[in-house]
């Protein structure tokens, strides 16, 4: 379907370059090929617990060239997005030190009572019941409802960690209320923020993870190419989220561009 590389791609991080601390087979082969090839890269990531250098010399330790401008989190993502958006006023957060730092560094209001304006879930490793009770009381006098990504689980090796799109479903549940606004991955928020950043057409644009619901679903509104890490054989896929490309491992994306060049030469 596709022949030419891509001017840009976008890797996921979690389960789709490294699992835990151990580079997946192939990972920083597939990236020194697209380096190799010309393209603009971006690491994003939906996990909101670390900095941008951190996953900067995460992947570097893992012999994955990335610098600092490259990465993307949803925390970075959520600070910039509300402070273009100070009707959000007064924030509650659940969620952990990185994310407060990002906001802090906006210069954004933070409260620790329930008398918020939004309340902000995200990946808490630090979750009490008594978090879990200000962030259901502020949404119950109307407080906005926000998220900085819907992952219910962050993949790790020994089965993963709880994440926040188990958070905002007790919330959900309990106030009778739906999340308002997503921050990270698939939101078309994102998408647009990468394309502008780019600057090239969404169809010159790969997008490479290990989920359909955050990653695929987020080229797919975009518009994007799409391939999706899969080392089991695939269920049944709705049509809407159908991605260009199923590899078995990140190992096989340079593969296929470089079997459809010669078959085009």
């Amino acid at each position: 379907m596709w022949g030419k590389t891509p001017s840009a791609f976008i890797f996921d991080l979690d389960g789709t370059l490294y699992i835990g601390n151990q580079a997946i087979e192939g990972a920083a082969d597939t990236i020194k090929w697209v380096r190799d090839s010309g393209a603009k890269i971006k690491f994003v990531t939906n996990n909101p617990r670390h900095s941008r250098k951190f996953y900067s010399d995460k992947l570097v330790s893992m012999g994955i060239q990335a610098t600092v401008e490259e990465i993307v989190t949803s925390a970075q993502l959520t600070a910039l997005y509300l402070k273009d958006h100070p009707e959000y006023g007064k924030l509650y957060v659940i969620g952990e030190e990185q994310l407060f730092q990002e906001l802090w560094a906006e210069g954004l209001p933070i409260t620790d009572d329930d008398h918020a304006d939004t309340v902000i879930v995200s990946f808490d490793t630090t979750l009490t019941y008594a978090k879990l009770l200000t962030g259901y009381k502020a949404l119950l006098k109307g407080a906005h409802f926000i998220a900085t990504n819907p992952d219910t689980v962050c993949p790790t090796p020994d089965g993963g960690l709880v994440d926040a799109g188990a958070i905002i479903a007790a919330l959900e549940v309990a106030t009778g209320r739906k999340v308002e606004t997503v921050i990270g991955k698939p939101s078309k928020l994102l998408g647009e923020l990468l394309l502008a950043d780019f600057k090239v057409p969404p169809d010159q644009c790969m997008i490479v993870g290990d989920r359909l619901n955050t990653d695929i679903r987020l080229g797919k509104q975009a518009g994007m190419m799409t391939g999706w890490i899969n080392p089991l054989k695939p269920t049944d896929i709705p049509d809407e989220l159908k991605p260009d490309f199923i590899f078995h491992s990140i190992a096989e994306l340079p593969s296929v561009f470089i079997k459809n060049s010669k078959q085009k030469a």
